[in-house]
């Protein structure tokens, strides 16, 4: 069942006013109402009671890394087009134009007013990603007729490093080159039109940094990652393990890593375009370690099984669902000691929240 506020007899002494006119109606933030300390608390106080009901076991539960940055942080968004561009109405389709939004990037807002004055009539959805260490930007226009481009759509490309046109998902008209370059620690990253990026650069940094951490690479170990998207994790650990061997079901995903593989000149890591179900029951080449970084789905019960055949010393589970997190730690139990969870607040004024766990074999 769900509730929705009719009124409020009486508000926290946490309860603020939050600071965006948007906020009310938009789907974008659940948190601008009370400060960022109560909102740490209630996410590291989430990941403990989610893994407590879930779980039955007593798991450390490290305090939660937070984020420099809790405003303009978010570098994509996508946005829906009703005239301009807007942000969809919380439960609804309905669209809430925007001129501003308080948790995208600078240049992306700069974007935003610059689009809101064109012709957006051929236009149904509108992504905006701006690089957060490197600066660049793409702009691209889901079009209703994939021939039908207004000249003022074209004419901003001199504002963007990226300019992509597509009808239902396929790319009709690039400008430029046709992605943009984010730098993350020693590594640089090639992001497309569809590949996954965690949307906050800045705490991405954290984020490997404590993944790198939990793998405790001597430099002797091979590193499966799993679910690894563009190779962004994978390349991260691979200037501390012997091989990092990489796998991702999304054939575009794995382009773009294996060309990341050559733009960051790195020799020990193989990338795999397949099931991961499938390639772990086919592989017989046992890691020392496995990283996972599921969708918020999680785990299948295939994969953890033969997970646990292959008996590596360690599990890293990165995750952003805990209620899945919860579910798959407990399937692994019997096998492996949960050492800790650590939630690492990616998104914040959102109660989403990313979680590392590690996990030693018993």
């Amino acid at each position: 069942s769900e509730g929705k506020i009719i009124k409020y007899i009486e508000k926290s002494n946490m309860h603020i006013k939050n600071d965006c006119p948007f906020y009310e109606v938009c789907g974008g933030c659940d948190l601008r109402h009370i400060s960022y300390d109560d909102e740490l608390v209630f996410k590291e106080n989430k990941v403990k009671e989610i893994l407590s009901k879930f779980t039955g076991i007593d798991i450390k539960v490290n305090p939660i890394i937070k984020s420099d940055d809790i405003c303009f942080y978010r570098n994509k968004i996508k946005f829906g087009v009703d005239k301009k561009l807007g942000l969809m109405k919380r439960n609804t389709h309905e669209i809430v134009n925007v001129d501003n939004c308080l948790i995208a990037s600078p240049k992306i807002n700069i974007l935003i007013k610059e689009v809101n004055k064109m012709d957006l009539s051929n236009v149904k959805e509108v992504t905006i990603r701006s690089s957060f260490f490197t600066n660049e930007t793409m702009l691209l226009f889901d079009t209703v007729k994939g021939n039908n481009i207004d000249k003022s759509l074209t004419e901003s490309a001199k504002n963007v490093d990226s300019l992509v046109f597509t009808q239902n998902n396929n790319i009709v008209k690039t400008i430029n080159k046709g992605n943009v370059i984010e730098r993350l620690g020693d590594f640089q990253y090639k992001i497309s039109t569809s590949s996954f990026f965690q949307v906050n650069s800045k705490q991405t940094v954290k984020l490997y940094d404590l993944v790198l951490e939990k793998c405790h690479l001597t430099g002797k170990e091979i590193v499966y990652d799993l679910f690894c998207g563009t190779g962004t994790i994978g390349i991260y650990l691979s200037k501390k393990a012997k091989r990092v061997i990489s796998v991702e079901i999304n054939k575009e995903a794995i382009k773009d890593a294996t060309e990341n593989q050559k733009m960051n000149n790195v020799g020990n890591i193989e990338f795999y375009a397949e099931d991961v179900t499938k390639f772990v029951n086919r592989n017989l080449e046992k890691p020392d370690i496995v990283v996972f970084d599921p969708p918020r789905a999680g785990l299948n019960n295939k994969i953890i099984e033969t997970i646990k055949r292959f008996k590596p010393q360690r599990i890293v589970y990165v995750s952003c669902d805990p209620v899945t997190l919860a579910r798959d730690l407990k399937e692994f139990s019997d096998k492996y000691e949960i050492i800790d969870v650590t939630p690492v607040d990616m998104f914040p004024r959102t109660y989403h929240v990313e979680s590392v766990a590690l996990l030693c074999r018993k």
